[in-house]
């Protein structure tokens, strides 16, 4: 900062956005915070915790933003405006030349350390003193003070095996058994209590130390102030499982899907993987635009969702593609470039994503769920090595309302491929759809989920031919399955039972003296 001063500082005067504004008004309310720069300060320290890619990148993400009231530096920062300007300079690796940098340097930390804020609120529940602890969990463990928090790794995994009560009467299943491949697929109509136990299922795992990663695209977990029951679900769940609730389009998430490449090669090969992506699950779109996405993809050093759309944009696409990409854009879906955080640091608690805002767009939400799977494989594709017959996990992937996205799996094979190899990485994924025939898909990565996962939990067999059944289920179900019940095939068992639902169970921990720690657990079958 060798062209300006500290009274530089302090004379300037500094405007946060709009939305920045609002929020932190309500939360100085919510905290009992003294004044406007208090929770200024709290949202510029939030934010530098959090590493800064480009600076650039970083003012332009500013551009256009309804601005907010202005506040004077000496009064923003107090007596230690000396101190607050180094630390924020220090959040870049170039150096700050002048005032007018600091100045939109300072905003931008205003802005994205609101938006974090939200986000930390929201996850917990809104509940102030969760909220203070969730913050001072944040701070530096070292000595040595750092202006950064280094990017956390997905490094926690549960190296115990994770027991799941699938029914009230069965026994429970060893999750992360080695041998098996973790996957599970649920069914049911509206109304059978899949939810319920979808929650009471992830609730269980919790329990054990295993994270998640639900999409939730129907909005089970959505804040229904209509709802008092599911509200008050929502929140036990949430609180039990220290879960963080993203709803679009309200929330962004702050992860950058688009994965850049070391070289060329690398890049070149990696845009044509996202293009072929984009396109399974874009209806319309041909191979030109295929083609256009893959080049506009690879001229960009740094990709992501706005780059994209400029990209297209400057090749004169009007199209599929282009609008493809500016809606995710225009609802604000993901952080850009330069300021992302890395997807295994935001893969270190356990997420809800809530999809309920994006209302019947279902192209879009499976598009979204695509790009974050696919930014997974890409970059968390280790192998974790077998120890003790368990298989160590690190989150479970659950795709709600699967249907969304099954009839496109045939071209994309993307969760087919997860399905397969994700347990070896510590993801094992998890599916729930309405009908149980939708995990059967059909084309050149044609897969058979049902066959294929370890366990299935089937609460509508009724809705199945005979033919189906003996597919899905295993076996035609003769024996009457009725309310709160379902079908559990489990390894080559099946059986009828009483379904979980976390009303009721909870998701109480489950400990018993034998899992399924190694081959199929054999219970009576259904006459």
């Amino acid at each position: 900062m060798a062209q300006f001063t500290i009274k530089d500082v302090d004379r300037m005067r500094y405007r946060p956005t709009k939305a920045a504004e609002e929020f932190l008004g309500d939360l100085r309310s919510a905290l009992g915070l003294n004044d406007k720069a208090t929770a200024a300060r709290l949202a510029i320290a939030r934010s530098a915790t959090e590493p800064l890619a480009n600076l650039e990148a970083a003012f332009s993400a500013l551009a256009g933003a309804e601005k907010g009231m202005p506040i004077e530096g000496v009064h923003l920062f107090g007596e230690h405006g000396d101190m607050w300007a180094t630390l924020i300079a220090s959040t870049v690796e170039v150096p700050i030349d002048d005032a007018p940098q600091l100045r939109a340097l300072i905003e931008f930390h205003w802005h994205r350390g609101a938006d974090l804020l939200q986000a930390d609120f929201l996850a917990a529940k809104r509940n102030t003193v969760d909220f203070i602890v969730q913050l001072s969990g944040r701070l530096p463990k070292s000595d040595v003070a750092s202006p950064h928090v280094r990017a956390r790794t997905v490094s926690k995994v549960v190296g115990e095996l994770v027991s799941i009560q699938l029914t009230v009467e069965s026994e429970p299943w060893g999750l992360n058994a080695a041998g098996g491949n973790g996957l599970m697929v649920i069914s049911g109509r509206p109304g059978s209590g899949k939810s319920q136990l979808a929650l009471d299922l992830l609730a269980q795992a919790s329990a054990h130390g295993a994270r998640f990663l639900f999409f939730d695209l129907k909005g089970e977990l959505e804040d229904s102030l209509d709802n008092p029951q599911q509200r008050e679900n929502r929140d036990k769940f949430l609180k039990k499982t220290n879960a963080r609730y993203f709803r679009l389009i309200d929330s962004q998430l702050p992860i950058n899907p688009l994965v850049p490449g070391g070289t060329g090669a690398e890049r070149a090969q990696i845009a044509s993987e996202m293009a072929h992506l984009v396109r399974c699950f874009a209806s319309q779109l041909g191979a030109n635009q295929e083609r256009t996405i893959r080049e506009a993809y690879e001229d960009l050093p740094a990709p992501d969702i706005q780059g994209m759309v400029e990209g297209l944009r400057n090749r004169g696409e009007e199209g599929v593609a282009l609008s493809v990409f500016d809606k995710i854009a225009s609802f604000n879906v993901f952080a850009d470039s330069a300021t992302a955080i890395p997807i295994e640091q935001w893969l270190s608690v356990s997420t809800v994503i809530d999809f309920k805002g994006l209302r019947n767009d279902s192209e879009t939400k499976a598009l979204v769920v695509a790009l974050i799977l696919n930014s997974i494989m890409r970059q968390l594709n280790r192998q974790l090595q077998v120890t003790g017959g368990v298989q160590p996990l690190q989150m479970i992937l659950f795709v709600d309302e699967a249907h969304l996205l099954l009839p496109k799996e045939g071209k994309a094979g993307l969760l087919g491929s997860l399905a397969r190899q994700g347990r070896s990485w510590g993801f094992p994924v998890w599916l729930a759809s309405q009908d149980a025939d939708a995990f059967v898909t059909k084309g050149q990565n044609a897969t058979d989920f049902a066959q294929l996962a370890d366990c299935g939990i089937h609460l509508s067999p009724a809705s199945l031919s005979d033919s189906q059944q003996r597919q899905i289920l295993g076996q035609v179900v003769h024996k009457k399955v009725g309310a709160g019940e379902g079908v559990l095939k489990l390894k080559s068992a099946t059986t009828v039972g009483t379904i979980r639902q976390y009303w009721r169970d909870g998701g109480r921990k489950v400990t018993p003296a034998t899992a399924a720690s190694s081959g199929p657990i054999v219970f009576s079958t259904v006459a």
